[in-house]
Order: C-alpha cells, then structure tokens, then sequence
C-alpha cells in the first residue's frame, strides 16, 4: 500500500509519547489520521506501540490540539491556492 504521509502533532509525556499524522493511501484514494502510540520505556515489559486508523471527519469533529493543527495544515493548502488563482 502506497501511502503519503504528513505529520500533524506529537505528545509527549515521559515514556509516553503519541502522533497523529494525515495519511493518504494512494491504492485506495483514501485521506484518514493515524495516531501512533507509544506507552513505556522500551527497555520495560510494559512497553508498547499501538497504530489505529481514524476516519477524517470523526477526527475532526473532535476537539484539541491535533484537530487545531490538522484545520490549520487544510487552511493552508486552501490559502496556496486561493493565491495562485489570483490573477
């Protein structure tokens, strides 16, 4: 699966650590957030890494962080354009 991807925010708390990122698979034609999570010190028997897909519109009817910095890459892609259309 060929896939495009675009950081969009991280969150560490001490051993901790989570990222969310814009994805698109291009297979599929399909936009989705993964987030990445990361719980404990890798060198412990807790440590664990767990990957979930996030459809796009549930991610971004919830709110924080992650969703302010996801509207702001989108707006940004809008503004590119809206200026290149300028004549």
């Amino acid at each position: 699966m060929p896939v495009l991807r675009r950081p969009i925010y991280q969150r560490s708390e001490g051993a901790d650590e989570d990222r969310w990122g814009l994805v698109f698979d291009t297979d599929a034609n399909r936009f989705f957030v993964e987030h990445e999570s990361k719980r404990g010190d890798m060198r412990g028997s807790g440590y664990s890494i767990k990957t979930e897909e996030i459809d796009l519109a549930a991610f971004l009817s919830e709110t924080g962080e992650g969703q302010h910095q996801l509207a702001k890459l989108l707006n940004s892609l809008f503004e590119e354009r809206k200026e290149a259309v300028r004549p």
